[in-house]
């Protein structure tokens, strides 16, 4: 079954802390000005003046800026966390059209953060944000497609999500594509493309999808059995202390070679995560 992610889930894998950067919508020259010299600011820690700074510019219609400053609020950053004004500053962005300010807002009704959980908003928000392609919509859209909250459940839908966040390089969504082929859940059972879907995932150092990929390299599924294989994926999980790892590690333990650990163990210190 694909696993839909908790409260503290939704927080964890949909980080707003990802600034809106210099890639962006053209404004005036004052309030470009003024929003590149607070991305200067909060980039050497002085979060206060990047506040000020982007009040100014944000009041001169900057998306950028409105989006930016519902961050500082979110994580406290310059300012005493206050979600109600974050969620009014990306309330801003997300009428101008942002596609990160649309998502937050529906994260923000997600998870109930200001009241209670609102299903159907958060749908409408994640649907907005998805519409410009942003990946962490199309997963988030996905989960509630899953799971028929605040939409209609369909299956086929989540499918088509994630499979565009995971083709714009979204690892959660990847993840649960593997999950998807793995248990013929929304798509025909393929173990084939469960695996090429884990995989690219554990390449940029998603923890479950190395997890999973382990399981299918040490039962020969959907891939030719490689315990080396599966004992470099299984380490790097073991690493990040992911859920039900430890039990496989002892497992592949128990039957290879102390050879055959080391080599295994040498290919994990040498695996460096793709970027994302």
């Amino acid at each position: 079954m694909l696993a839909f992610a908790n409260q503290t889930d939704w927080t964890a894998c949909y980080r707003r802390a990802a600034l809106a950067a210099y890639l962006s919508i053209a404004v005036c020259g004052n309030a470009a000005a003024d929003f590149e010299a607070g991305y200067e600011a909060f980039q050497r820690g002085n979060f206060y003046k990047a506040r000020n700074l982007w009040e100014q510019s944000a009041e001169e219609g900057d998306l950028r800026s409105q989006f930016n400053l519902g961050v500082l609020y979110a994580e406290g950053r310059g300012v005493m966390r206050d979600p109600g004004s974050a969620a009014e500053w990306w309330q801003m962005a997300a009428d101008g059209g942002h596609a990160r300010a649309q998502h937050n807002l529906g994260l923000t009704h997600m998870t109930g953060e200001l009241g209670a959980p609102d299903h159907r908003a958060a749908a409408q928000w994640f649907e907005k944000a998805a519409s410009q392609n942003f990946p962490n919509a199309l997963h988030a859209l996905g989960k509630l497609y899953v799971y028929g909250m605040g939409v209609k459940k369909d299956y086929a839908k989540a499918i088509g999500l994630f499979r565009r966040a995971a083709e714009a390089g979204f690892p959660n969504a990847a993840y649960n594509l593997g999950k998807a082929y793995r248990d013929g859940k929304g798509v025909d059972k393929d173990l084939k493309q469960s695996v090429r879907w884990f995989q690219m995932a554990a390449e940029v150092g998603y923890g479950k999808a190395q997890r999973n990929l382990a399981a299918r390299y040490a039962r020969g599924e959907g891939v030719p059995a490689d315990d080396l294989q599966a004992f470099k994926w299984i380490t790097l999980a073991v690493q990040q202390d992911v859920p039900n790892s430890r039990s496989l590690h002892r497992e592949l333990r128990k039957r290879m070679s102390p050879a055959d650990m080391a080599a295994g163990e040498k290919l994990a210190a040498e695996f460096s995560p793709k970027p994302r």
